[in-house]
């Protein structure tokens, strides 16, 4: 999960970056019962808050105005 990627950022440490599931990325999605072979990650302060297969997930956790690409 080191892997730099852009994405976009938001308030109070905020952090969204697409990736592919795939090695740790499939392990952590899998516990949280994420399907498919994407997904958004969300971190705050670089502490994992979630992944998100949809942006329509992503929305419900997150305020998309608020985010600002990197």
């Amino acid at each position: 999960m080191g892997e730099c990627r852009k994405g976009w950022t938001g308030p109070d440490g905020l952090r969204v970056v697409a990736v592919r599931l795939k090695g740790a990325h499939r392990v952590w999605a899998d516990l949280a019962e994420v399907p498919g072979e994407t997904a958004f990650l969300v971190t705050r302060n670089g502490a994992l808050v979630g992944y998100y297969p949809t942006v329509e997930a992503l929305a419900e956790a997150v305020d998309l105005a608020e985010l600002s690409m990197e």
